[in-house]
């Protein structure tokens, strides 16, 4: 055999050796057993006084280190070599091995070869010997090397699978956990228990925001110090929590108390002193919802990468399950306040004084509360199911309230306010109410008409008693004004006549101006009861279309002699495009008149009396004004109460006769006076419709 054949083909006793080590490998039931089994053998076959095992997996960076027959003291030194040199490790099978001096004292050296399965590194075979310049033969290290990564490999699936499995197994757990509550303290609870038994550790927490979204609450805490933290507050900008909820980046910290973000004030309080932690946050779809913190692995030893995935995934449900269960408290709050609200409603319907009856589509009573059983004398169950709505009005009247109910008129279409109609009861009394009602939609479609009405018997009555009462007070009111009014005459008339009938002869001039005031005094007891008359009795207004511009020209002619007297000047502002009015043209003429007088009457030494027509929107005005004193504030209150007058000789009943005559053509009154600038009566009219 060629020294080429001989360095790439094995002896015999070589093959012997690798057999052995297969054997012996494959009894192995994890790593460390495999390092426990193969060293000894690794040691006789190569010659070497120490052995290693430095991996990545699965406790990265290099936390797995297997070792025999070496220094501990050394151990940290092979284990930051082998951490700068796994990036270099070449990815050809027959590189090199590192050769590292353990010792200058002493002549050994470590060799590290490297251990890769195809395209993937493993980490490095270590071999302590005592002679570089000796090494084992390259094609037996090569086929240890391979062997080793082989089993390796093997145990890493292994731990994989097992892994992800344990993993799994977590978030069925976690899964299951939640499907069976909704109750949200008791879903975190369960999670944060099956969380710390994920990973080992010692303690979990939940924090979630607040209402206001400025705080962290401790909403579920499990472990040593969750008798003081739970909903305790601190702010959501501080700790390693506020961190990693800001950065929406989960982390691990694994030396926390060097670390200047953690907020230690906890642990001062609880006693519970932070190690390490990993901080998820909780993130349900675009809602952020708080931070999952799992603190302290057990044993000292740190928080891995895997650690962190497998509580990703379980953050992950836990963000679902609280937007869930606030989404399922939520409802039960608003189904409860429905509920609440539907019984107060049921109540407040069936309480109430007035009538409330509901109809569907077909005319079918549904609802018929107590008030309507007290107003139209029926028992709820005499109506429901048994008869019509049309059957609770008298004979047609059910067919107007509807044609009201879609008209304009009373509130729009669909509606229908404070409408005056007929009831009828169970007797067949027809029952004055005041209705309103409404139809309800659903589906674009209508589904009920509700009506809500009052009984207006017991109203009439005590409007019919107060109409009484105040006729007979205007008629006492009257009677005393009238017999002042009448008395002072009659005295007057009385006396004058005694008097000419006893000097009847003597002197007739004196006689003649006796006569004269006895005249003058039986003209205005004529006028007077004229007066009272109209007031008392207005005929029914006779209208017909009136230009009143052409009422006003015509008065102002009736009236320059007046004005004439009185030494009063006359303006008139009329618009040309006035439309007409529909007005008793004797009625209209007593108004203008009326107010006229008053206002010649209001300005004894001279002024100017004005006239003025316009519009306003819809309705037609004519304004008459003087420039005299104006009204009192004190009276203005007054001016049209019959028989109140400020005038020595006024019968108080001209305003309040031109009032009523306006309020017969559907008209109204406005009076406005500045005190010594004169006042002002405006008159408004509805225009006549074309």
């Amino acid at each position: 055999m060629s020294d080429r054949e001989s360095r790439d083909h094995i002896s015999a006793e070589e093959a012997a050796r690798l057999l052995e080590l297969t054997e012996s490998a494959g009894q192995a039931e994890d790593l460390e057993g495999l390092a426990q089994r193969v060293f000894p053998l690794l040691l006789r076959v190569t010659g070497a006084t120490g052995a290693l095992l430095c991996l990545e997996e699965p406790r990265p960076p290099f936390h797995s280190l297997f070792h025999e027959g070496i220094q501990s003291n050394t151990l940290p030194v092979i284990k930051r070599i082998c951490t700068e040199q796994f990036q270099q490790i070449p990815t050809q099978n027959d590189s090199p091995p590192i050769i590292v001096s353990l010792s200058p004292q002493e002549a050994t050296h470590l060799f590290l070869f490297s251990l890769r399965r195809k395209t993937k590194k493993l980490g490095f075979l270590g071999l302590v010997l005592p002679a570089p310049e000796k090494p084992p033969r390259r094609i037996l290290l090569q086929k240890i090397t391979g062997l080793l990564a082989y089993f390796i490999e093997q145990f890493l699936d292994r731990l994989a699978y097992d892994q992800k499995i344990a993993h799994l197994n977590t978030y069925l757990t976690v899964s299951s956990e939640i499907a069976q509550s909704i109750n949200l303290r008791e879903v975190i609870e369960a999670v944060l228990y099956s969380s710390i038994e994920a990973v080992a550790a010692e303690a979990a927490s939940v924090l979630l925001l607040d209402a206001e979204k400025k705080n962290f609450r401790f909403y579920g805490v499990e472990g040593p110090a969750r008798p003081i933290l739970l909903d305790v507050t601190f702010p959501v900008d501080q700790g390693l929590a506020g961190y990693v909820f800001q950065t929406q980046k989960s982390a691990i910290f694994n030396e926390v108390q060097q670390n200047p973000r953690f907020y230690g004030k906890f642990d001062s309080v609880s006693g519970f002193r932070t190690k390490n932690l990993v901080a998820i946050p909780l993130v349900a779809g675009d809602e952020k919802v708080g931070v999952l913190e799992v603190l302290n692995k057990a044993g000292g030893e740190p928080f891995y990468e895997d650690d962190r995935l497998l509580l990703e995934s379980i953050a992950e449900e836990i963000a679902f399950a609280i937007r869930n269960a606030n989404v399922c408290e939520e409802k039960q709050t608003l189904a409860t306040e429905i509920q609440r609200m539907l019984e107060f409603q049921t109540k407040l319907i069936q309480t109430s004084n007035d009538g409330i009856i509901a109809n569907d589509r077909q005319g079918n009573v549904i609802i018929f509360n107590e008030g309507a059983e007290k107003i139209l004398g029926y028992r709820n169950d005499e109506v429901i199911g048994r008869i019509k709505v049309t059957q609770l009005y008298p004979p047609g009247v059910a067919q107007e309230v509807r044609a009201k109910i879609d008209g304009p008129e009373y509130g729009g279409a669909g509606r229908l306010i404070h409408y005056e109609t007929m009831g009828l009861s169970k007797t067949g009394e027809q029952i004055p109410v005041e209705l309103s009602a409404s139809l309800i939609y659903g589906n674009d479609q209508e589904v009920t008409t509700v009506g809500f009405f009052r009984d207006l018997r017991e109203r009439q009555q005590l409007q019919e008693k107060l109409l009484q009462s105040e006729r007979l007070a205007a008629l006492g009111q009257m009677a005393a004004h009238i017999s002042h009014e009448v008395k002072n005459p009659l005295v007057v008339i009385g006396g004058m006549a005694r008097q000419v009938l006893k000097a009847a002869g003597e002197d007739p001039p004196k006689s003649a101006e006796k006569l004269r005031i006895i005249v003058e005094e039986i003209r205005r007891l004529e006028e007077f009861l004229a007066e009272v008359g109209s007031f008392a009795k207005l005929s029914e207004p006779r209208k017909c279309p009136i230009d009143l511009n052409s009422l006003i020209r015509e008065m102002c002619l009736n009236l320059e002699a007046s004005l004439q007297e009185n030494r009063i000047k006359l303006a008139v502002n009329l618009d040309p495009n006035l439309p007409q009015v529909r007005f008793d043209p004797l009625l209209c003429r007593q108004v203008l008149l009326n107010i006229a007088k008053n206002g010649i009457e209001a300005m004894p030494a001279g002024g100017t009396l004005t006239f003025t027509s316009g519009r306003d929107h819809d309705r037609v005005l004519v304004r008459i004004s003087d420039s005299g004193e104006g009204i009192a504030p004190d009276i203005m209150d007054k001016i049209f109460q019959p028989f109140y007058s400020t005038k020595p000789k006024g019968s108080g009943l001209g305003l309040a006769i031109s009032q009523t005559i306006v309020k017969a053509h559907q008209g109204e009154i406005r009076v406005e006076s500045q005190p010594h600038r004169g006042a002002g009566v405006t008159v408004f009219l509805p225009a006549a419709s074309k």
